[in-house]
């Protein structure tokens, strides 16, 4: 198939992820007393943003919670901005850690200023050092080598999730994390080529013409993330829930059109076989995204990605989002749209109201 002629920024953004993933570790160490001074006092943490951001909360939230004890939640920015009352304790000691690629987006802008009113340290992560958000927060940490010429969210994501992750590695200690964490952008490197042919081949399946992403855990907020990506630039019906809650009211929109993608985690692997098997009951079509698979998933699922890392739940995360983004680049491309303008969306939302 000849190369496209539309999409070309997030296709090149895609591919980059991996120089985008580098720029993390830098920003994080060179700044590491002051972070650590900011997390030892946060009796808890609240994570938030809009959109992508709020996908990138619901990640990192819990891998913060896992690795720290400390209570982390994550927030819609709205939510903060609208019901502080209802997610700020005044008499408990909050880190407020705000995500938005812009760091211009009304609702995030606000939000920090909320958490900030209500007594919260704050914590900006975004790709622009001149934006409200970074000129506000107690501290920012700039991923400038995120920056994104497309609309939709590809390199930025993942290097935004991955600074939760490493920021929550450095912050309690974990070697192990943080050596796993700065593996990454090698490991991206040499799959990246596999990733864009299997998200390209899963794209070209016409039969597919809904979809659903499941995760667990931090998965969870990177099963969201999938959804966007199909939702924004390819306009065909879609889900994203916690794994097996998919068995609970959503699988009847299960048929033959209907591709189910689980990012598996090393936690759910007893449950992963019969699940597959129900959704395939139910003629549907099964995408595995995993470290490795058992010989009794790979019979049971369509199609399986490994990632043969040996790195456990949280260390290889990001690894699975390049071929789900792949995926949606050229289904985009597929069913007629140009995933670097998608319909109706903007590179960041600006409120008109106080």
């Amino acid at each position: 198939m000849p190369a496209p002629t539309v999409g070309q920024h997030t296709l090149r953004e895609t591919r980059n992820s991996a120089n985008a993933w580098e720029g993390v570790f830098p920003r994080i160490d060179n700044q590491a007393a002051a972070l650590q001074q900011l997390w030892d006092a946060a009796e808890e943490i609240v994570v938030s943003g809009c959109g992508s951001g709020l996908n990138i909360a619901h990640a990192v939230a819990p891998f913060c919670q896992r690795l720290s004890g400390k209570t982390c939640r994550a927030v819609h920015a709205s939510d903060l901005m609208l019901n502080r009352d209802a997610f700020l304790n005044p008499s408990r000691r909050t880190l407020a850690i705000t995500f938005s690629r812009s760091g211009s987006t009304s609702e995030s802008v606000r939000a920090q200023q909320a958490a900030a009113e209500a007594g919260a340290a704050t914590l900006a992560v975004t790709c622009f050092a001149d934006s409200p958000m970074a000129r506000a927060a107690d501290i920012v940490l700039v991923l400038e080598e995120a920056h994104e010429e497309s609309i939709t969210t590809t390199q930025s994501l993942t290097a935004m999730v991955l600074t939760g992750y490493y920021l929550a590695a450095v912050c309690t200690g974990r070697q192990d994390i943080i050596d796993g964490l700065q593996s990454l952008p090698a490991l991206a490197r040499d799959k990246m080529a596999a990733f864009e042919t299997i998200g390209r081949e899963l794209s070209e399946d016409a039969a597919i013409s809904k979809y659903a992403f499941l995760g667990s855990g931090p998965n969870y907020g990177l099963a969201r993330e999938a959804q966007l990506k199909i939702k924004e630039t390819v306009l065909l019906p879609v889900d994203s829930y916690v794994t097996l809650d998919y068995q609970h009211g959503p699988v009847s929109n299960v048929d033959e059109a209907m591709l189910v993608t689980v990012l598996m985690s090393d936690t759910g692997q007893a449950h992963y076989p019969e699940f597959v098997r129900n959704i395939r009951t139910l003629k549907g079509k099964v995408l595995l995204v995993c470290d490795r698979a058992t010989d009794e998933l790979r019979a049971a699922a369509n199609y399986v990605i490994e990632l043969d890392t040996g790195l456990p739940d949280g260390s290889r995360d990001i690894l699975y989002m390049p071929a789900l983004q792949f995926l949606a680049c050229y289904k985009s491309i597929a069913v007629g749209h140009d995933p670097d303008n998608p319909h109706n969306l903007h590179y960041f939302v600006e409120l008109e109201a106080d």
